[in-house]
């Protein structure tokens, strides 16, 4: 098994699947009740087995490996406090290797204990196997953001988001139609084929370019055991030599009868007669149209109309009522799911409007704290870059105490005081 933190699954990085595959197996290694780091033993043989036609040797894997002790990670998380840290780390601090043991011992770096050892929530757990055998890096990593939300059922991003989570560079894959075909579409054919999970996407627009993507995740072993379970019913039936097809349609349809309205008698041979006439689709939504109309079930449903359920079965059955209403109700759950999604996706905006605000007062307030402890010379040095930075028209503005030009000239010195904050 490996586990970890939802924190370094969302971890920006970019590594190819052989390293991948490394640090995952070296993961693999780490022990539910291990408190500090060791020595992990990676068997080269065993890596290479895993890897089938990426078969490498000793001298291969040696260069991954100092490779990887410097290459960076990039994870994101709040501390004790819920102050959002950024910590940049290497993934190795060590790796030792003795001449013909055929072995690799190796340590993960330090600052990566939170995120790997002891993990008690907000974790990700799967099996090394489902990722052994995919060939892209990216699919590796789209395997475990969509593993992490897997009872979910459903996860959404940014485009941009998901490129700085996956490493992507600004200058590769520029065009959406490029990412997709590149990155999303082999993603989802090799997790369809090699893991444990699937799923299919919704592309949302922002303007006139794909700005969102939603993911829709099926969990394969699920999936299996509905099969199975379907599988094993049909034998039980065939097996017991249940009646002919015919007789099992017109099961399904009584089923679909009000509950104490089955036993009838009548409506029995009515649905028997039409189903000699037409197809079951045709009279189970003849069916669902009496259920949802006929005021017998439904008391107050049609005030023009009886209350006698087997008229108005047979009425909509006669006119094929059903059509319309099936297309109706398929209507209003589309519209009602559309609405959700809109109120949704604006809700989301709306807090991130919020928290952009919330994070501008608080930055402004920084840089009004940073000015303020500047000695008079700094503070007059400081507004003076500012100065520098305004474009000509708007120093004409200041120069001229044109209203507002105050302001844009504050603005101006608290970018340059959150500049220098960082720095320092």
């Amino acid at each position: 098994m490996v586990r970890k933190s939802n924190y370094l699954v969302e971890a920006s990085y970019k590594l190819s699947p052989v390293e991948q595959k490394m640090l995952l197996f070296l993961a693999s290694s780490i022990n539910l009740e291990d408190k500090d780091f060791k020595e992990y033993s990676l068997k080269i043989k065993d890596f290479q087995d895993s890897l089938e036609n990426e078969s490498e040797n000793y001298n291969r894997l040696e260069k991954i490996i100092l490779d990887l002790k410097e290459k960076n990670l990039k994870i994101v998380y709040p501390n004790e406090n819920g102050v959002e840290v950024t910590l940049n780390v290497s993934w190795l601090s060590s790796s030792k290797y003795v001449d013909g043991s055929g072995v690799v011992q190796l340590c993960f770096d330090p600052s990566l204990k939170p995120f790997l050892l002891r993990l008690k929530s907000h974790f990700t757990n799967y099996r090394l196997e489902n990722i052994v055998q995919l060939k892209s890096q990216f699919s590796i990593r789209i395997y475990e953001l969509l593993k992490q939300y897997e009872k979910i059922g459903q996860r959404l991003f940014m485009v941009s988001e998901l490129r700085s989570i996956l490493g992507i560079d600004q200058n590769q894959y520029k065009q959406y139609t490029d990412f997709k075909k590149r990155v999303i579409v082999p993603a989802q054919k090799e997790l369809a084929e090699k893991t444990d999970i699937s799923f299919y996407f919704e592309e949302l627009k922002m303007g006139h370019t794909v700005g969102q993507i939603r993911f829709f995740i099926k969990s394969r072993g699920r999936e299996k055991a509905q099969l199975v379970e379907v599988e094993s019913i049909q034998n039980v039936l065939v097996s017991q030599k249940s009646e002919p097809p015919e007789s099992e349609d017109l099961k399904k349809l009584i089923a679909l009868l009000p509950k104490d309205l089955r036993e009838k008698e009548s409506l029995r041979k009515l649905l028997k007669t039409w189903l000699e006439k037409q197809n079951v689709d045709y009279v189970a939504r003849n069916i669902e149209c009496a259920n949802d109309g006929s005021n017998e079930v439904n008391p107050g449903a049609n005030l023009n109309k009886g209350s006698n359920y087997r008229n108005y079965l047979t009425k909509a059955l006669l006119g094929d009522y059903g059509l319309s209403h099936r297309e109706d109700k398929e209507t209003k759950k589309k519209t009602k799911e559309s609405a959700n999604r809109k109120a949704q996706e604006e809700a989301a905006a709306q807090k991130q409007r919020l928290e952009q605000v919330q994070n501008e007062k608080v930055d402004h307030e920084r840089a009004r704290f940073f000015q303020q402890s500047l000695p008079p010379e700094a503070l007059e040095q400081l507004k003076a870059e500012a100065f520098s930075r305004l474009d000509y028209q708007q120093q004409e503005m200041v120069k001229k105490k044109v209203v507002g030009s105050e302001m844009m000239l504050k603005i101006m010195m608290n970018k340059v005081a959150l500049e220098r904050m960082k720095i320092s």
